[in-house]
């Protein structure tokens, strides 16, 4: 049987794998991630591998892997997770970063189970990986599409969870258009810089509580300086934007499968 922990950012729910001894993941080892994801009914798989110490920080590559079966491009509340793991973890350690495909980010922990990643801005340029025909894409009166390292369509609009629930089902059914599936975010205003956003994540393929990206997607349509306040509806997120990147802040942790002890 694989050990795990399981994790929660927001109710963004995961199941956690350390293999940080480890500098690659092999096929087998991704199948029982996915079998345990499935059995525990979380959103997401986290696979923490590859940690090296450089200096005085640790770093470490974190890969994501979807109900789906698919490895995302990446995951805001797990980097979070994550952190809160690290942090625990390595207690004599006081910086650490998660290396990715596209950077490297800083974790940082601000207090009990508050923890945040720091990010590279929001880019509003069609990435043609996502969208295989942008000209088709102009017919969708309306939507955004953000990368926010995810990708996201985005929805200034208050919509029901069937409505969202439905939209985000028919978008992902179109692989012409979006061959890796899309998250969808709708989102409005609820006072000065404060929003409610709730999300289609596409590798769960359903609503989930909160996504971290799909926030700073949302929050970057809104203004592109100072700090944001999110409400999702598995709890709220802070988001600063800066001159080199946004940061993502809010409540994450962990616990031991067996003990249900929680740790952040």
């Amino acid at each position: 049987m694989m050990e795990y922990h399981l994790g929660d950012a927001c109710q963004n729910t995961f199941v956690l794998f350390d293999r940080l001894n480890a500098s690659f993941l092999d096929e087998a080892f991704l199948q029982q991630a996915h079998q345990s994801l499935i059995e525990e009914k979380k959103d997401d798989a986290l696979i923490l591998f590859d940690g090296k110490v450089e200096g005085d920080a640790f770093y470490a590559r974190m890969s994501v892997l979807g109900l789906d079966g698919v490895i995302a491009e990446f995951c805001g509340n797990g980097a979070r997770v994550c952190a809160a793991y690290l942090f625990a973890k390595f207690p004599h350690f006081e910086s650490f970063f998660l290396k990715m495909q596209k950077g490297t980010y800083p974790l940082a922990k601000h207090s009990d189970e508050i923890y945040s990643v720091k990010l590279p801005l929001a880019k509003f340029t069609r990435n043609t990986k996502f969208i295989a025909d942008p000209k088709s894409f102009d017919t969708f009166t309306g939507f955004a599409f953000v990368d926010m390292l995810e990708p996201h369509l985005i929805l200034q609009e208050k919509l029901s969870d069937k409505e969202l629930l439905e939209l985000g089902r028919r978008l992902n059914r179109d692989k012409g258009l979006f061959p890796y599936g899309i998250n969808v975010n709708a989102w409005h205003i609820l006072g000065n810089g404060h929003l409610y956003v709730k999300t289609y994540e596409r590798g769960v393929q359903r609503l989930t509580q909160s996504c971290g990206t799909g926030s700073i997607a949302c929050a970057a349509s809104y203004q592109s300086a100072g700090t944001v306040s999110v409400s999702t509806p598995g709890g709220p997120l802070e988001i600063a934007f800066y001159a080199d990147g946004v940061e993502l802040r809010g409540a994450a942790f962990f616990f031991c499968k067996n003990r249900k002890e929680r740790v952040g």
